[in-house]
């Protein structure tokens, strides 16, 4: 509670980049590879069931994206998501 948490956004050539950068307790070097992975909770054991960065990832996959996570234990997390923006057809169906 009380935490910051940053969000930014860009395009770069053909994709599109979501930043999210939170100042929380980080997550330990040793547990980041496995964070993407259904039902990993990891050792911090807080709420949640071990599911949502597994189904995002596997979203973002699905639309030809990519999220990556770097974190530095005791000082935060930045998750970066890129996906490719739409050509003019595409939109416009």
């Amino acid at each position: 509670e009380g935490k910051r948490v940053v969000i930014g956004a860009a395009a770069q050539g053909d994709f599109g980049v979501a930043t999210i950068r939170d100042f929380g307790a980080g997550i330990p070097r040793d547990e980041l590879p496995f964070v993407k992975e259904k039902f990993f909770k990891g050792s911090a054991r807080g709420r949640g069931a071990g599911i949502g960065l597994a189904v995002c990832n596997e979203i973002i996959g699905m639309h030809g994206g990519t999220m990556d996570i770097d974190s530095v234990y005791g000082e935060g997390t930045v998750v970066t998501i890129t996906l490719p923006l739409a050509g003019e057809t595409e939109q416009n169906g």
